[in-house]
């Protein structure tokens, strides 16, 4: 006796798996195979390994949360017409329309009687997200190289300082209040990352943590106060202060001290941050200064490995090269300690991009390579798919000739579709 062969089928004539006979639906239609019903799913990339951060401790929850469960409402608590009542579509209309409105109740987020906490992006930032400019060149952010954090003063001697690697760095924020209430404990958060183009919590390094205590948007001291409290000490002008790191940063040589800075500050009752947001251009929370200085005698040079950062899936990208004007970088005027600098662009830079490559890999030292050859290797923009390997992109600039009081601004950008969604400063400076 024959054994009789049967066909799976998901016919949208049926709601669910049957099985027929013959490779025809009961429709008459060819019979539809249950895996051919959806399309097939879109490829996540794996989550990235989060490090154990220095400072802290993962605490086990082996109890499941306590539920808790409320009483029927009394009659007449409700205003909600009976089923079927011929109310009871405007009534539901109407709910709908008051959970849309725009807003809260009382007005816009700033003018509520609650703390607006910033870290500026750019002179003149007011915390409007997100941001559509450059974000990755924070004047909120400072370093004091050779100093260590322990004997370092509350505010630094200069606001221009450039990291110096295997050496003791001290690092300083500057946050703001803009909003209408004061904010008590205020963290403030400094963090460190391989040079990118694109900021991932995976990637997050912790130097250290502080407090500071920020007056309300009316609180403004004619004059830098310190403050002293048994949580921390910082320099106080009533709604902004300046607060130390109390931890020394020594960056590594292998990245020659050109890392990445982030500072999140945030007040974990009445103005809290996800703490997997690291995102400078859509939160107001996070400062970002991605701003490597290339200070040397002429021929000034550079090659910088930058990560690309990693998306939840495989998407295509690009990054591209602006040469710009030493005025539009305002982190020049804190570095050179005058308003207007006045620095001048030389006559002639080289840069570029060389393909991208696996992270880690080996990166090539084109200063070596006479400039008319270096200049056919690199190009101003690369687009490749960024996948789920971590992936890096090496960049050259150099200048043969740099005259003294002459800069060059050069910034570098990857965009996914129309979203700049990383971004990094190189600037080359006669030493």
């Amino acid at each position: 006796m024959g054994t009789q062969k049967s066909f799976k089928c998901q016919c949208p004539c049926h709601p669910r798996v049957v099985v027929h006979p013959t490779p025809t639906c009961d429709c008459g239609k060819p019979v539809v195979p249950p895996c051919c019903r959806e399309p097939p799913p879109k490829p996540c990339c794996p989550p990235r390994e989060i490090p154990q951060q220095p400072g802290t401790v993962d605490v086990p929850q082996t109890t499941p949360a306590p539920t808790f469960t409320t009483g029927p409402s009394t009659a007449g608590s409700s205003t909600k017409p009976p089923p079927g009542s011929p109310t009871e579509g405007t009534w539901f209309t109407t709910t709908i329309n008051q959970t849309l409105r725009n807003g809260p109740v009382f007005g816009p987020r700033k003018d509520e009687y609650l703390p607006y906490l910033l870290v500026r992006s750019a002179t003149g930032d007011r915390g409007n997200r997100p941001v559509t400019g450059v974000f990755w060149e924070s004047p909120d952010i400072f370093v004091v190289p050779n100093q260590e954090a322990d004997i370092a003063p509350l505010m630094p001697n200069s606001f221009g300082g450039v990291a110096q690697a295997s050496a003791p760095n001290t690092l300083y924020a500057h946050v703001w209040n803009l909003g209408r209430a004061p904010a008590f404990r205020v963290r403030v958060e400094f963090y460190w990352f391989n040079p990118s183009l694109g900021i991932n919590r995976g990637d997050a390094n912790l130097i250290g943590a502080a407090y500071v205590d920020l007056g309300d948007r009316f609180s403004m001291s004619p004059g830098w106060q310190q403050v002293a409290t048994s949580y921390g000490q910082w320099m106080s002008a009533g709604n902004h202060a300046v607060v130390r790191c109390p931890n020394t940063w020594i960056p590594t040589f292998q990245n020659n001290g050109h890392e990445c800075l982030v500072v999140r500050v945030f007040e974990p009752i009445m103005d809290a941050l996800d703490p997997n947001q690291f995102a400078a251009a859509n939160d107001r929370h996070v400062g970002q200064r991605n701003i490597a200085v290339v200070q040397a005698a002429s021929p000034a040079s550079i090659d910088l490995a930058l990560n690309v950062g990693y998306p939840e899936s495989p998407t295509d990208a690009e990054v591209d090269l602006s040469i710009d004007a030493p005025a539009t970088m305002d982190w020049l005027q804190l570095f050179a300690g005058n308003r207007t600098p006045g620095y001048t662009a030389p006559a002639a830079v080289v840069a570029g991009f060389l393909p991208p490559s696996v992270a880690a890999s080996r990166v090539p030292t084109l200063g070596q390579v006479a400039a008319d050859q270096r200049s056919q290797l690199l190009r101003p923009r690369e687009r490749f798919v960024r996948g789920c390997c971590p992936l890096q992109i090496v960049f050259h600039a150099s200048a043969d000739s740099l005259a003294s009081h002459q800069a060059q601004v050069l910034r570098l950008r990857q965009r996914t579709g129309s979203d700049v969604i990383g971004g990094y400063t190189v600037v080359l400076l006669k030493q």
